[in-house]
């Protein structure tokens, strides 16, 4: 799955972490991205079964835009940009909704899930099991990244998510392809 879209060579990714292989998600059509959120959409609706319906969705910059935005029609729930960089937070505001709200926040792609806490930080969610699920295309397995380019980095080292938080989004992700 996803092999279309599949890049080989090296790579830094934004969060300093390097690999041998990136996927360009935006190369994607748009009917095959809508195909892609109905898929992701069955597996999102069985969550709910579980875990409660969701009340918004919230998309992060630039191609979970595109997806969320899809799931949010599918869905028919209030769609919320995130935007990528602190400096666009001014000119989006931030979605205000009770503390019961359940939010679905989605990506292209999970590889450290600093976009999720990035939007968590900026919704000013309380990170309950209750409140947030995240949804992605692809979760990257860590194993198949190098690290090594971010420890030592000061720059780059607050990019990566404390491993309690990253526990917290793992139990919440819901992807629709998960790297062996």
């Amino acid at each position: 799955m996803f092999s279309r879209i599949k890049k080989e060579g090296n790579y830094v990714l934004s969060s300093g972490v390097k690999s041998a292989y990136t996927y360009e998600y935006g190369d994607l059509s748009d009917a095959m991205n809508e195909a892609y959120c109905e898929v992701l959409l069955k597996k999102l609706l069985d969550w709910q079964k579980q875990h409660g319906k969701f009340s918004v969705v919230v998309g992060c910059e630039t191609q979970g835009i595109r997806i969320g935005h899809q799931l949010s029609k599918l869905m028919n729930l209030p769609f919320y940009i995130m935007p990528k960089k602190r400096l666009d937070y001014v000119q989006i505001a931030a979605a205000n909704h009770s503390p019961e709200t359940h939010w679905l926040i989605v990506d292209d792609i999970a590889t450290t899930g600093h976009s999720f806490i990035r939007a968590v930080d900026y919704l000013e969610v309380e990170e309950r099991p209750e409140t947030i699920t995240f949804a992605c295309m692809i979760k990257r397995n860590p194993a198949n990244l190098d690290y090594s380019a971010v420890h030592g980095d000061l720059e780059k080292e607050q990019l990566m998510v404390p491993d309690e938080r990253m526990d917290f989004i793992d139990k919440r992700l819901v992807a629709l392809y998960s790297e062996e």
